[in-house]
């Protein structure tokens, strides 16, 4: 009996990693290794992944086949090309799909060209606009990653609720890494000093706020540290968060310097006005890294009670909780223990699971 094959639109593989795209590779790292441990039965499931050029850091994996099918590559290939090469049932991991072509499902992360448009540039909020209402819409099953970004797809694209099945991210990467500690000397960063925050530069993560926070709660000589770098094609460049003096911004890092960074930082901040999920907090607790986080969007069916909250757009409010953390060593302890188990909850399998719960019916349709 020949194979039935899972198509996966695998473009992201070509990308920086950032949130987004660290759910796809996990995904399929997890669809590998269950073929190999006979969760998958390679006799009669196959997952070929469609991307339109050879990745330069992709893992390699033992039981997924990799098809290259250019000549163009990003939205066009993947609008234009792709519908074309899937043969069955393609599966699309980060937050964009064709708008023709066969059944598929697509995991929809966050509607932030929607909800936040202002800080983006114009025509990557046109782009999505037009894309994912259109997915979404023929998609077969929309995932999601947070009961928040479920109501957020039925408000902004009008999805029955049916249709939506949020799947869990995982905590497990981090853990797979060694550490790194020579990003401190080389930027001069004290252990156990510092507060750390990590994403892109994009206005909406409010890291402005944290050197305004500290000057209120008269915290100056704890440094403000973040990394992460800054797409320039994707945010309008009147929104772009320029950091005060005294903010440490190391840029772009490497997963084993992130992992040094979370382990030697006296905490986490995490100010965002919306997030679809937040896989920096998650990443932080799962290494023992106090957690600061707003009280906004996702972030709370995330944290749970193992973080501090805050009011991002309340200064004082955000000191305040600054305050709590640099002053009271036990409560560093107590979120500590917390959030390595909160952590521990979220699972990459499990995710990987569900998707191939719901997706692995339709290959034989």
């Amino acid at each position: 009996m020949k194979p039935e094959i899972l198509y996966v639109n695998a473009r992201f593989l070509l990308e920086p990693i950032t949130g987004l795209q660290r759910m796809g590779r996990q995904i399929i790292q997890e669809f590998d290794r269950m073929l190999a441990e006979g969760e998958i039965d390679r006799n009669r499931r196959k997952i070929r992944l469609l991307l339109p050029a050879k990745p330069k850091d992709a893992p390699q994996y033992d039981h997924l086949e990799r098809w290259i099918r250019g000549p163009v590559g990003s939205h066009l290939w993947e609008q234009s090309l792709l519908p074309f090469r899937a043969k069955g049932f393609l599966l699309n991991l980060k937050n964009t799909a064709p708008v023709m072509g066969g059944p598929m499902a697509v995991a929809i992360h966050d509607l932030q060209t929607f909800a936040k448009p202002e800080i983006f540039s114009k025509k990557l909020v046109r782009l999505y606009q037009w894309i994912l209402p259109r997915a979404a819409k023929r998609a077969r099953w929309v995932f999601t990653i947070s009961e928040h970004s479920k109501k957020e797809i039925v408000r902004w694209l009008g999805i029955p609720e049916e249709k939506i099945v949020v799947i869990s991210t995982g905590h497990e990467h981090i853990l797979d890494i060694e550490s790194e500690p020579e990003i401190l000397q080389r930027h001069e960063i004290e252990p156990g000093s510092y507060l750390l925050a990590v994403s892109s530069m994009n206005p909406n993560k409010n890291f402005a706020a944290v050197p305004k926070a500290l000057e209120i709660g008269d915290l100056g000589d704890i440094p403000f540290v973040i990394a992460g770098g800054m797409n320039p094609t994707v945010f309008e460049q009147s929104t772009q968060t320029t950091l005060p003096p005294g903010s440490i911004h190391v840029g772009r890092v490497s997963d084993g310097e992130l992992r040094a960074l979370y382990e030697n930082a006296l905490g986490f901040i995490f100010p965002s006005f919306y997030e679809g999920f937040g896989l920096p907090p998650l990443e932080a607790m799962a290494l023992g890294c106090p957690v600061i986080s707003s009280h906004t969007s996702s972030l709370p069916e995330v944290c749970g009670n193992a973080a501090l909250y805050c009011d991002p757009y309340d200064h004082a409010d955000i000191a305040r909780q600054i305050l709590r953390l640099a002053h009271d060593k036990p409560l560093r302890q107590e979120l500590s223990s917390k959030g390595k188990i909160r952590a521990a909850g979220f699972r990459w399998r499990d995710g990987a699971r569900k998707i191939w719960q719901y997706v692995e019916p339709e290959l034989s349709k």
